[in-house]
């Protein structure tokens, strides 16, 4: 008897200490538990060693219930190492922030991260970088990025209890068209990170002035109701490769949430259903989905208990291979670059590529042919190449500018180098405006 109502006290006390109020979120079950492990060993099979190391993929193995310590281990020593050489100069801030949440995560000091004899005060830093976005906005109108990173930055500055003032951040993070919105299209992605980090201001320890405390439920409310403005008839929230961060959000912010306002098993039992179609074959995207199979979010990593964490996730020392198959079919697909802003040049070309190839394969094939019409440049991000100019033509960040992937005129939701074109398909890449 004495066993049981101690269980139920310790359960009640469990739900009532989530952030937002009794948390909402779910797990997956011990039946459904050996899809997690299979995602985990994919996204640490498919990690490129040959790029810069992922803070969010060691952020998200650092929240699951299942660890592998010597490759955790070897990611934490990576990404200290990046941070000590990179950090200053080649960081933007969401990176920054990412880094001090793995970090963080990983029960190791964000304040001291050491590496070949020299060490690295990233809260520090990233405080210097979020004062430089909010210095661009006072001039520009526009973060040096986005709105994305800003998130993460009042997120990690609030976990790390850094420099910040809750009202200006209330502010920054309030409900406005431009920072929430993509080409007429709502972020949830950032929208999620943007309730976690208003969530963490909430509950840090600190009291907030009463209207700092109001505004912050203000934006709260408005950010998870345009969440579920978006969530669809299976679950999905946003896209499939959104839904996680929603699901993140949501679980902490019970209190903003009407009864029966969202099925958290739902969009769980979704989710589970793409992972052995491949869905998140990217590593990012694996990232993004694995706290909340495992009912965590960003804001446990101040919780972690890293001497209780198992090893119990052992890896073959032999990658799996990637499938294979000989000489396989051609097709074809016509692809488009469109100056959709200035009105430039609009051209388009017949492409042939093998069968399986992404968008990327096909922007370089197009380029070989004709590289007077079709050159273009790119950078490497945690989510694979992000296209930075065609035909010289530069995005611009102060401008709101990008160049936009689309397939038959329908915006994509992955990249360049994870879509996978299909014969016959219409491909463009367009500058256009956020």
């Amino acid at each position: 008897m004495m066993r049981t109502l101690v269980t139920m006290l310790v359960g009640l006390l469990l739900l009532y200490l989530t952030p937002g109020g009794l948390c909402q979120g779910c797990a997956v079950n011990e039946a459904e538990h050996p899809l997690v492990r299979d995602l985990q060993k994919k996204m640490i099979y498919s990690v490129d060693a040959s790029a810069p190391p992922n803070p969010s993929i060691l952020l998200s193995l650092r929240l699951a219930q299942d660890h592998n310590m010597h490759i955790e281990q070897d990611m934490l020593n990576k990404l200290s190492q990046d941070a000590v050489q990179r950090a200053v100069v080649s960081f933007s801030s969401g990176q920054v922030a990412l880094h001090i949440l793995a970090q963080q995560a990983s029960c190791s000091d964000p304040r001291r991260v050491s590496a070949n004899s020299s060490t690295i005060n990233l809260v520090h830093l990233l405080e210097q970088k979020f004062q430089a976005e909010l210095q661009n906005i006072a001039i520009h109108g526009n973060p040096l990025t986005n709105f994305y990173q800003l998130s993460l930055d009042v997120l990690a500055l609030c976990q790390l209890n850094g420099r910040l003032s809750p009202a200006n951040a209330s502010a920054l993070l309030s409900p406005d068209h431009k920072k929430y919105y993509l080409s007429g299209q709502f972020s949830v992605d950032t929208a999620a990170v943007a309730v976690l980090a208003q969530i963490c201001l909430q509950t840090r320890g600190q009291p907030l002035p009463p209207k700092v405390h109001k505004k912050i439920r203000q934006n709260v409310q408005w950010l998870v109701d345009k969440i579920l403005a978006k969530k669809r008839r299976d679950g999905v929230i946003g896209n499939i490769y959104s839904t996680g961060l929603a699901m993140q959000a949501l679980s902490v912010s019970s209190s903003y949430l009407k009864p029966g306002a969202w099925n958290c098993l739902q969009t769980l039992h979704r989710v589970l259903d793409e992972i052995p179609q491949g869905t998140f074959k990217n590593p990012m995207a694996a990232s993004q989905i694995l706290p909340s199979l495992e009912n965590r979010t960003y804001l446990d990593v101040s919780r972690l208990n890293c001497s209780m964490n198992p090893d119990n996730l052992p890896l073959s020392t032999a990658r799996p291979a990637p499938p294979t198959s000989c000489c396989p079919p051609s097709i074809s697909v016509t692809y488009t670059v469109a100056d959709s802003l200035n009105n430039t040049f609009n051209n388009s070309i017949s492409v042939t590529v093998p069968q399986g190839s992404v968008f990327f394969k096909v922007m370089e094939v197009a380029q070989d042919k004709d590289p007077s019409k079709f050159s273009f440049t790119y950078t490497q991000s945690s989510w694979g190449p992000y296209i930075t100019s065609v035909q010289g033509l530069q995005a611009d960040n102060n401008q709101r500018t990008y160049w936009q992937l689309l397939s038959n005129g329908i915006p994509l939701s992955q990249g360049a180098g994870d879509y996978v074109v299909s014969n016959s398909e219409r491909l463009e890449v367009k500058f256009s405006v956020y």
